[in-house]
């Protein structure tokens, strides 16, 4: 399984867009959150109540489970469903998730960690019309939940050089393909 791991903006969604153009599948995570303008229900996510959420977690349906504090107070809730997860997908997760993948030895978990630079990250954003209270408190909560990360990922590439996503997909899914057929 292909895990990718990002901060807020690194282009993360866009890698993993990519990656499907070449033939990996997308695992579609679970989230209480409302959905952004031009979000598909059951393509980008599957939007759910927390009631809905809790249940789930309950039964033991996700593999991983992360949640997040938002500017306006309220609390989002994200989940991967257990049979969603396979080697022919790639899936994004924050660190946490990424704890929890990497316990499951079944899945045989190869993270790469994409990486930004501030200023590129303000930019998509910005372009991207997010919240100005929202985009810091995530930016903030980025750089405590990403301390170490390094040390818990295979492999990072940077997506502040200008590469095209496609250049990248393509050297992210050779390496992971690489390390899959060695193990």
């Amino acid at each position: 399984m292909l895990l990718l791991c990002g901060k807020t903006a690194t282009g993360k969604n866009t890698i993993q867009n990519e990656l499907i153009k070449m033939g990996m599948k997308s695992v579609v995570t679970y989230t209480t959150r409302p959905s952004r303008e031009g979000e598909i229900d059951g393509i980008d996510y599957h939007f759910i109540t927390k009631e809905e959420f809790f249940r789930k977690k309950e039964q033991n349906f996700f593999a991983e489970t992360t949640s997040y504090d938002v500017a306006t107070g309220d609390k989002w809730y994200y989940g991967s469903a257990v049979e969603d997860l396979t080697d022919d997908k790639a899936i994004i997760v924050n660190p946490h998730g990424l704890k929890q993948l990497k316990k499951i030895p079944s899945l045989n978990p190869i993270a790469f960690y994409i990486t930004a630079g501030e200023e590129t990250i303000w930019n998509r954003l910005r372009e991207r019309g997010d919240n100005a209270a929202e985009a810091r408190r995530r930016l903030n909560a980025d750089d405590e939940d990403f301390a170490g990360i390094e040390n818990s990922v295979d492999f990072s590439f940077s997506n502040d050089l200008g590469l095209k996503p496609e250049l990248l997909a393509e050297m992210i899914l050779y390496t992971y393909n690489k390390v899959r057929n060695t193990r």
